[in-house]
Formats: C-alpha cells, structure tokens, sequence
C-alpha cells in the first residue's frame, strides 16, 4: 500500500493528525537537518505510535568529518528511540546505518541526483532500502522508473522546490551579522518579483523557489507503484498542512476532484506561486527561454 509522508513541525500537533490522510510523519531535529525545527524525538515517536502512524526522522544534511562522531550517536539514538526511518541525503548516513546495524528503514533523498532507472537499480543492489526520484524530471519519466523499480521510490508531490544547499551565509553577510534566520526570511531576484523562502542556520543555508503541488493528477499518481508520497511543507505551519492534506484526500477520488481541489488551494493562497508537478520540465524551459 502506497505510504504518504507528511511533515509535521511541532510535537504539540501530532495528536491533530489522527484523523488526517498521513500515514507517516517526517519530524526533525535542528542540528542534523535543514529543519528549523527543534523536537524531543522520543517523545514524538512515542506520540505518533499512540496513533498508528510511522515516523521518519529528517537527515537531510551533509555531514562533515569531524560531525562523524555526533551523527554516529544521533542515528543510534534514533534506533534506541524506535523511528521507523530516517530520509537522509549523505551516502556517508547509509554507510553508518550498516556499521550500526540499526533496525529502521532509511529513505535515500539526494535531491537532483536520481534521474534514471540505472541509478535506482545500483542503489538498489547496494541494499539501499529505498529512495525519493528527482523532482526536476518529467512526470513521465518519474513514472516509467517507477514500473521498472515497482515498490521502491517516493516522490516528493508537495512543498517548496530546493533550489541551493550550500555553507554560504546569504543573510548574514547582508545584515553583516552572524545569527540564524530561519523563519520569515526571502531572498528576491534583481529582475524577479517572486520572493525565496531561506532557512539559515550555522550548518548551512536552504534556498527554496515555487511551490511543487500535484493535485490535477493525484489520482493517477496513486494508480502507479510508488513506494510513497511525501508532502514537505517545511516553510509551512502545521494546521496549513492539515489542509493540504484534506485537498490530497479529495483529489485522491478522481481528476474532476483533483481539478477542484486545485482550484481551492489556489483561492486560499493566492500569495504563493505554484508549479505543477505534470509541467517540471516545461516550467523550467520557459523560464531558460524567457
């Protein structure tokens, strides 16, 4: 059965989730990933069990050398603790994962890097449990590396696209002022009105773009053999999330429904710009031909 994963930011809000379309939550600690999320994992795990969900703890950052010894005692905590998973981004977490022999699954997510059916088959092979498939392909072809890796990857259908993940300090140089920024923070191009959500934290800096929102073909999304769908809204608070799980519910009952449920998403956040996940690679074209 096809898995939805959802981020969920505030342990405070886990209970709110019992009746949601998530089957699994994705929650963080600050330090070892891009959230700007602090939480009691523990706790959280405990919480999201009392409910049936699964959760998966957020690992999406590279890690450096001397950072080896903390991040070994981090993911042996998160096996002590119980997490189902973690979604990690730095080949280096899977190959403690084995050294640790930890029991809980981990999901491979190196952003732009899973383009063809070649690189799922080798991750595959190598015992990776599995993987999310670039975002910046076209849906096509995320769906034929699906049927030939049936069972095995997620998608990312919601939430705002990364465009840059590096140790560069954006803000910081601006207000010359080393701090965090991480939240209500945009960066805004010279010769474009569209505001960029930053998260700015001393382990580095996320730049984010539009919105990625697959509504007008979720029903057909759920007709093919993914392993799961994962909605991020990182720059989002939890209740916003709820609602966007409500419309995921709706359009998953056919294309007209998907259709509607767009539409509502639109009039309800009019401030925010979109990008169809069945127009990626049109998007992206226009943009470099503009």
């Amino acid at each position: 059965m096809t898995q939805i994963l959802v981020t969920v930011r505030n342990r405070e809000n886990i209970s709110r989730f019992a009746d949601s379309y998530a089957d699994g939550f994705i929650m963080a600690d600050r330090q070892f990933s891009s959230s700007p999320d602090c939480n009691d994992l523990k706790e959280c795990v405990r919480q999201a069990h009392l409910i049936s969900r699964n959760l998966f703890v957020r690992c999406d950052r590279l890690y450096e050398q001397q950072e080896l010894p903390e991040l070994r005692q981090f993911l042996k905590m998160i096996d002590e603790i119980k997490a189902d998973g973690i979604i990690y981004s730095d080949i280096g977490v899977f190959k403690l994962m084995g050294e640790l022999g930890v029991s809980y699954r981990g999901i491979y997510a190196p952003e732009t890097l899973l383009t063809n059916y070649y690189d799922i088959e080798d991750l595959k092979n190598d015992g990776v449990d599995s993987c999310i498939i670039s975002k910046d392909i076209p849906l096509q072809d995320v769906y034929d590396i699906a049927e030939k890796c049936p069972d095995y990857c997620y998608i990312r259908i919601h939430g705002p696209v990364l465009i840059a993940y590096s140790r560069r300090r954006y803000i910081s140089s601006y207000l010359q002022k080393e701090d965090e920024y991480t939240e209500g923070y945009f960066l805004q191009e010279e010769t474009r009105k569209t505001l960029l959500p930053i998260i700015e934290k001393k382990e580095g800096s996320w730049l984010y773009g539009t919105v990625l929102q697959s509504l007008s073909v979720f029903s057909e999304m759920l007709q093919k053999p993914f392993e799961g769908f994962i909605i991020d809204n990182i720059c989002e608070d939890d209740e916003q999330t709820l609602r966007i799980l409500d419309l995921y519910k709706e359009a998953a009952l056919g294309k007209q429904q998907g259709t509607v449920a767009l539409r509502k998403l639109l009039s309800e956040n009019g401030d925010k710009e979109y990008t169809a996940i069945e127009d990626v690679r049109k998007t992206w074209l226009d943009k470099e031909q503009a």
